[in-house]
């Protein structure tokens, strides 16, 4: 196993990037035909005889992973070099530095140790591991037990307890905020900003000598925006959404990309069950359609009980039109 990670390693340093090689998601993976009734209708990715190797470009951003309800979600994004969740620890993730848990139920913590652990067997930096406020004993404590059990040293890793209005920057210079989210543990969800320079406003309309001039004397002569591009609400029911008063939270559905949970899609669970097992329901999803300002929306953690075809057509059927087109689910693992 090391010696396939290893390899993997070296072929990421070396091998030219393959994205020529894939379609963006925007226009296959979430492509839309058109039927006589002229209602675009959700087209699901190419079946792959291994259903577990999906990856798909978005806006531009390239994302992996896998994540079904009660069994595992993790997912990548290497430009941030960042894994949103854990889950089982796809091999992949272990090449991204950065874990950023959303909270701690097994499907979603379960592959840390071996996280940690690989990171240090293949001379990478140490892990890095952001959870929500009061979690980080209990992860450290995760890890401590892998490595008693298997009677290594200790383990180099960083734990870091992120809450609300608190930064962090990513090695990749991407700024992670938090946004409090409502699951049945303590939980929280992510927005990544990129950091841009903007010319400062007094000084729009005067010539590029004039402000060449003032660079020279010395004056700053832009300022620094943050701009809200991904982010990852982990598992979560609709409540998050009534929350009006948090800037990150409004950011984040103004993000260029959502991914959100959507677990349950059909009346054989009623709303009011998906508050109480602490995840999001079709219909409150549709219910706050108008919050989201996203460009695109990756839908994850569907129920197992689901098949493709399921969603597909749930997606179809429920979404309205405006928020269907923005919608491209991850169906990676599902039948």
């Amino acid at each position: 196993m090391i010696q396939s990670l290893a390899r993997a390693f070296k072929e990421q340093k070396q091998s030219p990037s393959q994205s020529q090689h894939r379609q963006d998601a925007t226009s296959s993976d979430a492509s839309s035909t058109t039927p006589p009734t002229g209602v675009p209708v959700l087209s699901p990715p190419a079946l792959s005889p291994d259903s577990r190797q999906n990856k798909i470009t978005v806006c531009g951003m390239e994302l992996e992973g896998i994540s079904i309800s009660g069994q595992e979600t993790s997912i990548i994004f290497p430009r941030a070099k960042v894994a949103f969740d854990i889950g089982r620890c796809p091999q992949r993730a272990c090449f991204q530095q950065t874990v950023l848990l959303s909270h701690t139920h097994l499907d979603h913590v379960g592959g840390l140790p071996f996280h940690v652990c690989t990171r240090e067997m293949l001379s990478l930096p140490a892990s890095r591991v952001v959870v929500p406020q009061g979690c980080g004993a209990g992860v450290r404590r995760l890890v401590d037990v892998a490595r008693e059990l298997q009677n290594s040293p200790p383990l180099d890793f960083e734990v870091l307890e992120l809450q609300g209005g608190e930064d962090h920057v990513l090695t990749s210079g991407y700024l992670c905020r938090c946004f409090p989210t409502t699951h049945t543990i303590a939980s929280q969800g992510y927005l990544l900003y990129s950091q841009r320079r903007k010319l400062k406003a007094e000084l729009l309309g005067k010539s590029q000598e004039e402000i060449r001039e003032l660079r020279l004397a010395g004056e700053d002569v832009t300022d620094t925006i943050s701009v809200p591009e991904i982010a990852f609400t982990g598992d979560t029911t609709a409540e998050f959404l009534d929350v009006r008063s948090n800037p990150t939270l409004e950011d984040a559905l103004k993000a260029r990309v959502l991914i959100m949970e959507m677990t349950f899609i059909c009346d054989n669970v009623t709303v009011d069950e998906a508050r109480e097992k602490g995840h999001m329901h079709i219909a409150d999803f549709v219910a706050h359609a108008h919050r989201f300002q996203n460009e695109a929306i990756v839908l994850i953690h569907f129920s197992p009980r689901y098949k493709r075809t399921d969603i597909i057509t749930a997606l179809n059927t429920m979404l309205p039109p405006s928020l269907k087109a923005k919608c491209i689910p991850l169906l990676n693992g599902i039948e």
